[in-house]
């Protein structure tokens, strides 16, 4: 009896031992998704992690290539474009987009790599005042921590605070439901912001970036142009 005991024991502590580890290799797994899935490539943060997690790396690589699957058989397309008048295309289309359209539109395929030059990706969330719709701004900068604001973007006009990283909005969100504030979060997104910008003022320009809108409107795509308000 005490040499099944022993055996049942050890089994019963190996047992748990497996289903921790099991628990942490999935999350660890989660996190390396998520993160390749935000970059749209297997970068070194991703690698870093799987390094310190003892996660191996060629399960890093099959995570990418079941995320290419994914958006192949989705049919999703992502491309760089440059266009006429210095305009600069990202493009999130459910569909390709054909070779005459392309020649039509005068469109020039960029490296995909090169999108961190143009663009940069920002975390939105719009935002007010439980019936009350003044001073927003005073408010957040009374309960708001500084080092908070000091990285914040808002917006008066549309109400939206934008935040260049993704943990500054989920901290945020933490002060606003662990203090109780009088803050309503009424939606949240992710934004592309354009590093190089590009005005056009010429009718020939405007008229060119009406077509391009009009060409892609079934598509989501963002570009460096700022029209006036």
């Amino acid at each position: 009896m005490a040499g099944h005991s022993h055996s049942a024991n050890i089994k019963h502590r190996k047992d748990r031992q497996d289903s921790v580890r099991s628990q942490l290799f999935l999350k660890v797994r989660k996190k390396i998704e998520n993160i390749i899935r935000e970059e749209h490539e297997v970068n070194e943060k991703s690698l870093s992690i799987a390094r310190e997690n003892k996660f191996p790396k060629e399960k890093v690589y099959q995570i990418w290539e079941k995320i290419k699957s994914e958006g192949e058989k989705g049919h999703s397309l992502r491309a760089l474009y440059q266009a006429p008048y210095g305009i600069l295309i990202y493009l999130e289309s459910i569909k390709d987009i054909n070779d005459d359209l392309i020649k039509k539109l005068k469109l020039k395929s960029l490296p995909f790599s090169l999108l961190s030059n143009y663009f940069q990706m920002l975390y939105s969330l719009k935002v007010n005042l439980k019936g009350n719709d003044n001073n927003l701004e005073e408010y957040l900068i009374t309960y708001l921590p500084s080092e908070l604001l000091e990285k914040m973007t808002y917006d008066k006009n549309e109400r939206e605070i934008t935040f260049p990283n993704k943990e500054e909005i989920s901290r945020l969100k933490k002060i606003v439901e662990e203090n109780n504030l009088e803050l309503i979060i009424e939606q949240e997104k992710t934004i592309w912001k354009a590093i190089i910008p590009c005005r056009l003022t010429e009718k020939e320009e405007l008229d060119y970036y009406q077509e391009l809108e009009k060409q892609l409107n079934n598509n989501k795509f963002f570009s460096n142009v700022e029209m006036e308000k």
